[in-house]
């Protein structure tokens, strides 16, 4: 009942919420297999949104089953293909139940269905694949026990890669490894059961490092950061598609760079994080952006004019959706403590106050009964996706404007050193 609406709802807020989401090596996915979708879990409820959205098959999801320890949400999750797993942490009696959970993924795998499990077990805003549970493996292998050896389960590991989880706006990187084929252990597994299940979870984590933009040390992480932003700013990304999956180049790209960085001797990258300390302490100090040093041409006359003859319907989808987005994030920075939670909080508002708002003005429609107020009404939801456009727009077009009114000495000394910074890597 309610699995369809809320894809299209959720695939609309995370294309409002995110900037652009890319999913690499899109057909490796298989779509007509029975698939074991195994993922890391950096940000909660996000990633099972992602793939429910987006795919073009049901998506059944493994989450935290305390959360449906109240009748009217175990109702709810059932409904959009929330399957509960329990913890130790959720206590014996609950523990138990996972019998019945195992015994129902072992019926979706054996028609078919497609099963996503964050196999990590518990969630981190981290950049690195963490160690894996077995529950994937176990999964797998007790389907063909419990149904048929000739299953032909599909394991597919994916790695979700987000250039900052929390923030509004920032980019999300879905990349898609090569399916595991349990048919492949099946032989293993009839010889050695627990071995199989450790070779086919080692094989999972090994392919997991691949897919995941990894900081490989942690006290130069704000290094690391610095140089992937400057790495975004050199080159301008279109506004759409926002759901991508023909740029493979997006993650690789960076991949790339979190590997040449995690390669460098200390003594290299030591130096790469005084060269960049100082560049964005430069920055700062002049308020000036990376971006406007990267792209200072945006600062051009012909941006202006696209500024100024689109400030109106700016203007009107600003003030349309104001008050739905400053409840949003009310409720996401004051309700949640833990980072991870922040921006599905911050979605899953916005769904509910924009839902809202759209319901009384519908109501206000109904009894101004004016056409132009209908008009208005069916376009009020573009014009504040156009009016998130036009910040971001002006916020990049402000940044190449910061530069070029710069000291001409200050911008020779940015350029310079953010020059020696790409060239050491």
């Amino acid at each position: 009942m309610f699995y369809f609406p809320l894809k299209y709802m959720a695939r609309i807020a995370l294309g409002v919420n995110f900037k652009n989401i890319y999913f690499s090596n899109f057909e490796r996915l298989p779509m007509d297999k029975p698939v074991l979708l195994v993922t890391n879990h950096p940000s909660a409820f996000i990633e099972p949104c992602i793939f429910g959205a987006y795919l073009d098959r049901n998506v059944n999801w493994l989450v935290r089953g305390d959360i449906f320890k109240k009748p009217i949400f175990r109702k709810f999750m059932e409904d959009i293909n929330m399957i509960p797993i329990y913890r130790s942490v959720d206590g014996y009696d609950s523990i138990k139940s996972n019998y019945g959970t195992m015994t129902y993924v072992h019926e979706l795998l054996s028609k078919g269905e497609m099963v996503h499990i964050l196999a990590e077990g518990s969630t981190a805003q981290v950049k690195k694949a963490r160690p894996l549970k077995k529950g994937a493996a176990r999964m797998a292998f007790g389907t063909l026990e419990e149904y048929s050896k000739d299953i032909d389960i599909h394991i597919v590991p994916c790695g979700i890669n987000y250039t900052q989880a929390d923030k509004f706006r920032s980019e999300v990187m879905v990349s898609i490894g090569k399916p595991l084929k349990i048919q492949d252990y099946l032989g293993a597994y009839e010889e050695n059961n627990a071995k199989a299940i450790r070779e086919l979870t080692s094989d999972l984590e090994a392919a997991m490092h691949t897919l995941i933009i990894t900081i490989g040390k942690e006290e130069k992480e704000k290094t690391y950061e610095q140089v992937f932003e400057m790495h975004r700013n050199n080159k301008l990304k279109p506004i759409f598609p926002i759901y991508n999956v023909k740029d493979n180049q997006r993650f690789f790209g960076e991949f790339q760079v979190a590997h040449k960085l995690n390669k460098l001797p200390n003594a290299k990258l030591d130096s790469i994080a005084q060269k960049t300390s100082s560049y964005f302490s430069k920055l700062d100090s002049a308020g000036i952006k990376d971006f406007g040093v990267s792209n200072n041409a945006f600062g051009g006359i012909s941006k202006v004019l696209v500024l100024i003859f689109g400030f109106f319907p700016f203007l009107i989808g600003k003030i349309s959706c104001f008050i739905p987005a400053f409840f949003a994030k009310k409720l996401a920075d004051t309700k949640v403590k833990q980072l991870e939670f922040k921006a599905s909080v911050a979605i899953a508002g916005a769904i509910a106050f924009y839902f809202l708002s759209f319901v009384i003005l519908l109501i206000a429609a109904i009894v101004i009964s004016k056409w132009w107020f209908w008009v208005l009404l069916f376009i009020i939801p573009f014009l504040g996706y156009y009016a998130i456009i036009y910040q971001e727009y002006f916020k990049n077009w402000w940044a190449a404007v910061k530069f070029n009114r710069a000291p001409k000495e200050l911008q020779e000394e940015l350029v310079k050193l953010r020059s020696e910074i790409q060239k050491d890597l």
